[in-house]
């Protein structure tokens, strides 16, 4: 076997030579072709192509409304956000200005209550601090009676306890 360089270099098939013989080498044919391929493809390729370039074009447009679209939309939603924020910001606040108004008047409530039954206990304890008072008075007033009757009647005699009582009745009387 012959190897490839020995192959060209051989005397035999050396050189490319041009072929001139217009028939044998078909270019008419082909000049043809490609003649035909043209005006037929042109045709097609130019309708094709505009059809594309119109589409895309209109794509880009869609795309470009839509982008103005949607930062219209971002805009309007950042301004509300913002306006959330602050409606928020003046909930809490009415919230904790509410929160502290409750507080307060539980705390005054709860005093007041508490006023009302600190005095009510109070009064309670003097109406019976007087009532055992009074008691005491009477039980010493008895005790001290009870005596003077009985050292009264030791002392005194019949007649003269008599005397005493019916001056006594009519000292009532008049």
């Amino acid at each position: 076997m012959k190897s490839y360089l020995e192959y060209f270099a051989s005397s035999e098939n050396f050189g490319v030579t041009l072929n001139t013989d217009i028939f044998e080498t078909n270019i008419i044919n082909i000049i043809l072709l490609l003649v035909i391929l043209f005006v037929v493809i042109k045709n097609f390729l130019t309708e094709n192509l505009t059809a594309r370039k119109k589409k895309i074009v209109d794509d880009i447009q869609n795309a470009e409304t839509r982008l103005a679209d949607s930062n219209k939309r971002y805009t309007e939603a950042k301004k509300q956000w913002a306006q959330m924020d602050i409606i928020i910001k003046e909930i809490n606040h009415q919230m904790e200005v509410t929160k502290q108004n409750v507080l307060k008047l539980k705390w005054d409530q709860g005093k007041e209550d508490l006023s009302k039954k600190f005095a009510t206990a109070i009064a309670v304890l003097r109406n019976r601090e007087n009532k055992i008072f009074n008691d005491v008075i009477k039980e010493v007033s008895k005790k001290a009676l009870n005596r003077v009757i009985f050292k009264l009647q030791k002392q005194l005699g019949e007649v003269e306890q008599s005397a005493i009582v019916n001056r006594k009745i009519m000292q009532l009387g008049d």
